[in-house]
């Protein structure tokens, strides 16, 4: 008999299942740092959400965190909220579905809505909006040194402010970029500098102190652009996008220096290609546990990536509706009161977002890891016995009810595939213990023969789902 390691890991399902169908959601891999756990690498469960302040707006579409206040924008209306999950309307932006963009001064929150620019004053608390005449068709905005700066939708052009007011930008204060000859798609400040992507190249500008007060940094024009405005974030003291060149789109990207990294995989790179499109992506970053994340959300796909820096590995997470996936529901972060705050990109809802949650606003989390293949240059194995060893005995208090009324244990669900990926079994449940039944074993026996196998587990009840190793034994056969 020998025993056989069920990886954990990430995602990776690449062209043909039946080369790789690994498949991680509502979970993400953590590497044991020491080395002298009980296994190298466990899956823990991706956070859950709770309603934090519900706003008034088909969606939320933006929110922001300046001077310990936070703000957000639904529909068309501008909020404040507070630590107690209370609100306060603010005032009404120009309204579309889009997302917006926020960037702040200490005294001034600027806000591009519906292609218009409006500016809170955060003394005053005064919400006005710039007139046509001196701002207009604008998509993003950003502040850098003490300017803030407007990207001109559908040109190569940006404008910048007078220092530190929003509510004036003079008509000389315009830069062309002529680098590269498409439309900007989006611009983005970090470090002091601000990037902005074409389609097919992107270039870097920064605070020169001349004449028109940014210039290209020599030398900072990047051989890669963007495909989604709304992609791009600041993780791990750089920043990551979705783009591409012109050679073909779809490749998550980070900056070392200004030299594009490729982030994505093969994997998620055909998942993407499959889209309808991609150029809706929206793009969030956010740090827990000492892991950075960067969430990417596809709106018309349905569908959420997310790349995990320390361990360098993708995940999928996703909202559990009527039986079927759909994507995450946070389409925005902020951290603020302590707590990570997202908003719902499918209702007015802000949640406060946590691994100490067990659903998503009440409802059922549904995790998968499907396992790499189990196959001996197609010869028959004798499956044994599966055995997944978890945290056991973390049921909740007062116990989960079976459908009679009777305590019942949190159960995870086993089957499995012998060709490939393409059909599966019936699942088989398995429960993992009530609160305080530490010594419970989560197995599976009499499992069959196969030449070619994959096994997946899943999981749905309110419960921290930690995985720590899996492992089969079976028997080697021959290739009769």
């Amino acid at each position: 008999m020998a025993r056989h390691p069920l990886a954990l890991a990430g995602t990776y399902r690449s062209q043909s299942p039946n080369a790789s169908a690994d498949f991680t959601m509502n979970w993400y891999p953590e590497l044991i740092e020491t080395g002298a756990g009980k296994s190298n690498l466990v899956l823990y469960p991706t956070p859950g959400l709770k309603l934090f302040v519900a706003l008034t707006g088909a969606s939320v579409r933006g929110i922001h965190t300046i001077n310990a206040r936070t703000f957000a924008v639904a529909g068309a209306k501008l909020y404040e909220i507070f630590a107690d999950g209370t609100k306060v309307l603010r005032g009404t932006v120009t309204g579309d579905s889009l997302p917006v963009s926020m960037a702040a001064s200490p005294t001034q929150l600027l806000i591009s809505s519906g292609g218009r620019a409006h500016v809170l004053n955060l003394i005053t608390n005064g919400l006005t909006k710039i007139a046509s005449g001196t701002l207009t068709n604008v998509s993003m905005v950003e502040y850098v040194d003490g300017f803030f700066l407007a990207l001109i939708k559908d040109s190569q052009t940006f404008r910048i402010s007078t220092v530190v007011d929003a509510t004036s930008w003079p008509a000389l204060q315009i830069i062309t970029v002529s680098v590269f000859p498409d439309n900007i798609v989006g611009f983005k400040a970090d470090h002091r500098e601000l990037w902005l992507f074409g389609i097919t190249k992107s270039v870097v500008y920064f605070d020169s102190g001349s004449a028109q007060i940014f210039d290209v940094i020599p030398g900072a024009i990047i051989e890669k652009g963007m495909v989604a405005t709304h992609s791009p974030a600041r993780l791990d003291n750089t920043l990551f996008w979705l783009g591409g060149d012109e050679r073909g789109a779809a490749m998550v990207w980070r900056a070392a220096g200004y030299t594009p990294q490729r982030v994505s995989n093969h994997a998620i790179e055909f998942a993407m290609q499959g889209y309808t499109t991609i150029n809706d992506a929206i793009g969030y970053s956010y740090q827990d546990q000492g892991h950075s994340f960067y969430v990417l959300l596809f709106p018309t796909a349905s569908a959420t990536w997310v790349f995990d820096v320390a361990s360098n590995m993708w995940h999928e997470r996703a909202f559990l509706n009527l039986g079927v996936f759909e994507a995450h529901h946070s389409r925005n972060h902020t951290f603020n009161f302590g707590k990570h705050l997202v908003g719902d990109w499918k209702s007015n809802k802000v949640y406060e977002m946590s691994i100490s949650i067990f659903d998503d606003d009440g409802s059922a989390i549904r995790r998968v890891r499907r396992a790499p293949h189990i196959s001996r240059e197609s010869n028959w194995d004798f499956h044994h016995e599966l055995h997944v060893a978890l945290e056991m005995g973390v049921g909740p208090t007062p116990p989960l009810l079976d459908g009679e009324g009777n305590p019942r244990d949190p159960m995870m669900g086993l089957r499995w595939s012998d060709d490939g990926g393409h059909t599966w079994s019936n699942t088989h449940n398995r429960g993992v213990g009530k609160a305080g039944e530490y010594s419970k074993r989560a197995r599976w026996l009499r499992l069959g023969r196969s030449r070619d196998r994959i096994y997946e587990i899943s999981a749905s009840d309110a419960v921290p789902w930690r995985i720590i190793d899996a492992y089969l034994d079976l028997t080697p056969g021959n290739g009769a």
